[in-house]
């Protein structure tokens, strides 16, 4: 019988054929040669499946769901049929660096028990720019995962098989479910780090999106209702995030009743009252104050979305 090979990764994938063979290719080419490569189709109607079995490669596994699930059910589906000693999910537009997965398991391997995974910095290409950026989660903790201080990205992780498998993946997230695994493996585990940018994550490629964030936040603020409500300032954070992503998604009469329960939660935050007092006044007038209220935030801190804190990615 063949004996496990040292990781296993995983690109789950829909609808990205090109995509996803730029990611395979990555992993083809890894200086580490033992490895086995699990593509989970998420019931894709392109013609992914003939693209990868033209590749002809027994190493790599390809998987289809017969129903669409999502990020965090094909993520599982890649667990429930991994048998590599550590697990790596990469993401279908991003690409491993050619000596990946060979320094990442020789610092897990030389890792005490204790270490439950190692995470790479990561090379992030923007439509203007490549940047390189140290380890997102190493000096981060669950706490400031929650309010949304540290970024995440999965594709940097390689993580012991046991340790991913016992955290899994919650099927009820469309969205986040990344930073949510990432959430409850930090209070499980704790991590080693290999600053050198070992991943090369891709931002140019249109992002899928299977449903709307605000229902997404308003799960996870119930799921982490204890821990969110501690705090009334992060309590306030939590419903002035799903306002901005009931707004984006139309749905401005949900979004103005979450924009009330962020002041009502926290009403020293007097700089919200404006949005407060629009969301009484209308539909209207809520999303031309929301709008005006944004665009300053974006002027006071103009990178910050391109620190990666909100980078909430999909396969």
């Amino acid at each position: 019988m063949a004996s496990a090979p040292t990781a296993s990764i995983v690109i789950p994938t829909y609808n990205r054929a090109d995509l996803v063979l730029r990611s395979i290719a990555s992993v083809r080419c890894q200086s580490l040669g033992d490895w086995e490569l699990l593509v989970i189709d998420d019931a894709s109607t392109d013609d992914t499946q003939l693209r990868i079995s033209e590749l002809r490669d027994v190493r790599i596994n390809y998987v289809r769901r017969p129903v669409n699930g999502g990020v965090a059910a094909a993520q599982n589906t890649g667990l429930d049929h991994a048998c590599g000693r550590y697990v790596l999910f990469l993401h279908s537009d991003d690409e491993l660096m050619p000596d990946c997965l060979r320094r990442l398991s020789n610092i897990l391997f030389e890792a005490s028990a204790s270490i439950g995974g190692v995470e790479a910095g990561l090379e992030v290409v923007e439509p203007d720019a490549t940047v390189r950026r140290r380890p997102y989660l190493e000096r981060a903790d669950d706490g400031s995962l929650l309010e949304y201080r540290a970024g995440v990205h999965i594709s940097t992780l390689l993580l012991r098989r046991e340790l991913a498998a016992a955290v899994r993946f919650d099927e009820a997230l469309r969205g986040a479910e990344d930073r949510d695994f990432c959430i409850r493996l930090l209070r499980r585990t704790t991590l080693a780090f290999e600053p050198a940018a070992l991943v090369r994550v891709h931002r140019t490629a249109a992002r899928l999106t299977t449903q709307a964030k605000g229902p997404i936040y308003e799960y996870l603020l119930t799921k982490y209702q204890d821990d969110i409500v501690s705090s009334p300032a992060v309590h306030s954070s939590w419903w002035f995030r799903i306002t901005r992503q009931h707004a984006r998604a139309g749905e401005l009469d949900r979004a103005r009743a979450a924009m009330q329960q962020a002041v009502r939660v926290h009403p020293a935050r007097i700089r919200r009252w404006p949005l407060f007092a629009a969301s009484y006044l209308g539909a209207h007038v809520f999303s031309r104050a929301l709008r005006v209220y944004l665009a300053a935030a974006r002027a006071v801190s103009p990178r910050q979305n391109r620190i990666g804190l909100t980078n909430e990615r999909h396969a």
